[in-house]
């Protein structure tokens, strides 16, 4: 009997000694592999052509970005540089749906609009800065309103962008 237990004792310590990492490991869950499963997109061709509703939301868009960019003009840099950026991206996008000779009648404004943005981007706002930026926006906003705005420009709308270049300037 001493034997046996000396025995038993002798396992039991050989156990303590050795953990049950070989038996932990045996009866324990391996984890799966999840294969995932690759996404497919499909590209799909759209045609795009110029029509009074895309001329409104350009139209829109800028009314909207010009506005907020003379109200907080000087308050926040990068929202001035987001601003202007978006005031002279949808000038850009009006002037591409309008027939070349109205186009070139916006060329000007879009100038002045990115004569303003340089400044707004490379120069610190001083206060005379920051007065004449704000009455050349004020004007660029009364001129293309009074000479771009739908109403004024409805006649002058291209029919497809493949027709002539899309940007007169």
């Amino acid at each position: 009997m001493k034997r046996a237990v000396s025995v038993l004792l002798v396992f039991f310590l050989l156990m303590n000694i050795t953990g049950c990492e070989g038996l932990k490991r045996k009866f324990t869950r391996k984890k799966k592999d999840t294969v995932k499963m690759p996404r497919i997109y499909q590209a799909k061709k759209y045609t795009k052509t110029p029509s009074p509703e895309l001329y409104k939301k350009h139209f829109a868009y800028w009314q909207s970005w010009q506005s907020e960019l003379i109200s907080v003009l000087g308050e926040n840099h990068k929202k001035d540089m987001r601003c202007a950026e978006e005031v002279v991206g949808q000038l850009k996008d009006m002037q591409g749906i309008l027939v070349p000779e109205k186009a070139e009648a916006m060329k000007p404004h879009i100038e002045k609009m990115t004569k303003v943005k340089d400044m707004i981007f490379n120069e610190e706002m001083s206060v005379a800065n920051r007065e004449y930026i704000r009455s050349t926006l004020e004007r660029e906003d009364r001129l293309i309103n009074k000479e771009f705005s739908y109403t004024k420009v409805k006649d002058f709308l291209r029919k497809s962008f493949d027709d002539e270049p899309k940007d007169a300037g």
